[in-house]
This record gives structure tokens, C-alpha cells and sequence, in this order.
């Protein structure tokens, strides 16, 4: 397993992803070493959130599923075609 914040901290190194700068999206990583990762996701549009319609978490200790890993890498390789 996986928690979603060290999820979002391979990603940003992976995909090369600018340092976040900005508003943050996320009401429940404030302190957390990910933030920066998990904002910087957020900004490129990889992650919508965890609590929809809402999306003001990332539940960045919860474990990230299958289902959210594939969500997180399609948003990646359609990242990687636009940039």
C-alpha cells in the first residue's frame, strides 16, 4: 500500500512538475512535507480531490487504490501530451 501524499511526491518527480505557487486547492494537507506535491498535482489537473462534489480534501494518508492510481496515471500521460 501507498498513502496518497508520497503517491503525489513520486508523480511531481516523475513528470518533472513545476514547483506549486498559488492558492491552495486542499484544506486537509496544510503542514504536511507533500504539500507542495500534492498542490503541485492539483495544479496540473492530476488530482480533483477525494470527497466529491466538494473536492477540498486529498486525504493524503489514506491509501491510494487501483482505481485511483489509474485515474492519477491517465491525467498523467494526458499532462505529458499537452505540455
Amino acid at each position: 500500500t501507498l498513502p496518497r501524499a508520497q503517491m503525489a511526491a513520486f508523480l511531481v518527480r516523475v513528470l518533472d512538475l513545476p514547483e506549486f505557487v498559488g492558492e491552495d486547492k486542499f484544506v486537509d494537507d496544510d503542514g504536511s512535507s507533500f504539500e507542495g506535491n500534492i498542490e503541485s498535482l492539483a495544479a496540473a489537473g492530476i488530482t480533483l480531490g477525494c470527497n466529491p462534489p466538494t473536492n477540498d480534501q486529498f486525504c493524503p494518508d489514506t491509501s491510494v487504490t487501483r482505481e485511483q492510481m489509474t485515474s492519477f496515471l491517465v491525467r498523467s500521460l494526458v499532462y505529458l501530451a499537452s505540455s
